[in-house]
């Protein structure tokens, strides 16, 4: 471990023989374990149809996701499946099992074991930023602003665990400000950036994937649970094609080229790179809370329980995610055309608008106008899906 010659953890350069990187399959393992984190986040915001438990489902959303990012990038600069680093992945792969199972009483009197879960696996990230500060010095002034940003913060994930609530979470709040507005400032205030051979596009793309499946499992789910009747089988239909239309939308103009891109370029290059990765977060918690609301959709046709909570989950969730989609596209190369961005406001716009409009409409209809608008939106767009 001390001779830095031989030592395994490397930086991706961008000099390499291949033209480009793509998933390993411990990042594709690691990913995999994301499933029950985003699972129990589904089932959190299922389980609690309430203003309280659509705020919770996005305050627990955000550091789930950061958590996510944070090793992903990790794993995209250094090369973490060779030596004891694979080691260290698979058991921060069994921490996020941990963390998933605290994730239903986060907010409901088990905020210590999250917090304390969640601290666990900041030291870890913590710990290889220190390695690679030590073993690769090209990266040195990386990893340094990184290291002790991520100290800063870890700092207080760790008091907060002591912490009575409510400042239990208002030290959550600041600790997630600290971490997430690190990258933006390091990279664009540094000296030099180092190069390197990007594959976070790739990684992006495999976890909306993730959070589809989780929205079509909702979707059969609830068909499942109404013993198949009529009403039910057509909103879960309807469910299915509008699950396909937001893959369609993602994939339709994806970019495996943005952040290797925004790595030769400027800092203007690297400023709409962070908008990208960051509006993802939009685009993820979307999918999720639209699959879910597709569910309480399909339980609404024979429970009636289509409040305006529920509704607000599934037609907020569609708003939310084309809001994020349409961010991350336009920050990409390509950009966007104004007119593909003046269609998705306007079925944005009309799908809030349904949340007070919809109280006498059966939930069916509801779902019915929004997977059609979808299908009418991909078609507009023009563009044929190329890159699956």
């Amino acid at each position: 471990m001390t001779n830095r010659r031989s030592h395994p953890l490397r930086l991706h350069l961008g000099e390499g023989p291949e033209p480009t990187r793509h998933a390993t399959w411990l990042e594709l393992f690691f990913d995999l374990v994301f499933v029950l984190a985003i699972a129990q986040l589904a089932h959190l915001l299922h389980s609690d149809p309430s203003w309280t438990g659509i705020i919770g489902f996005v305050a627990l959303f955000v550091p789930v996701w950061w958590l996510w990012i944070d090793f992903s990038y990790y794993a995209d600069q250094f090369d973490v499946d060779r030596g004891p680093y694979r080691l260290v992945m698979l058991g921060v792969m069994f921490g996020l099992v941990i963390l998933a199972l605290t994730i239903h009483d986060a907010l409901h009197g088990g905020s210590a074991r999250f917090a304390a879960a969640y601290s666990a696996l900041r030291l870890v990230i913590i710990f290889l930023y220190v390695q690679a500060w030590r073993f690769v010095p090209q990266s040195r002034e990386l990893t340094q602003r990184y290291t002790l940003s991520f100290a800063a913060a870890g700092l207080l994930w760790l008091l907060s665990i002591i912490t009575p609530e409510p400042i239990r979470y208002g030290l959550w709040a600041i600790a997630l400000a600290i971490e997430i507005s690190n990258g933006p400032i390091t990279y664009l205030t540094i000296k030099q950036v180092p190069t390197q051979k990007s594959h976070m596009d790739e990684r992006f793309g495999l976890f909306v994937i993730i959070v589809l499946g989780e929205a079509i499992v909702a979707v059969a789910t609830g068909v499942a649970e109404t013993q198949w009747q009529w009403n039910s089988i057509l909103t879960g239909t309807s469910g299915f094609i509008a699950a396909v239309g937001l893959w369609w939308m993602y994939f339709a103009r994806a970019d495996e080229s943005t952040i290797n891109w925004a790595l030769r370029g400027g800092r203007l290059a690297l400023l709409r790179s962070f908008i990208y990765g960051y509006s993802h977060l939009l685009a993820f918690m979307g999918i999720v809370a639209t699959g879910v609301g597709v569910q309480f959709a399909i339980e609404a046709a024979s429970s009636g329980n289509w409040g305006i909570e529920v509704r607000t989950v599934l037609c907020g969730g569609l708003a939310i995610f084309l809001l994020g989609v349409t961010a991350l596209q336009w920050a990409a190369p390509a950009c966007l055309p104004r007119r593909v961005v003046v269609m998705r406001s306007l079925l944005a716009l009309l799908s809030l608008s349904l949340i007070p409009l919809t109280t006498n409409m059966a939930p069916f209809v509801t779902v019915l106008i929004l997977s059609l608008s979808l299908v009418a939106l991909n078609a507009g767009d023009g563009i044929p899906l190329t890159k699956a």
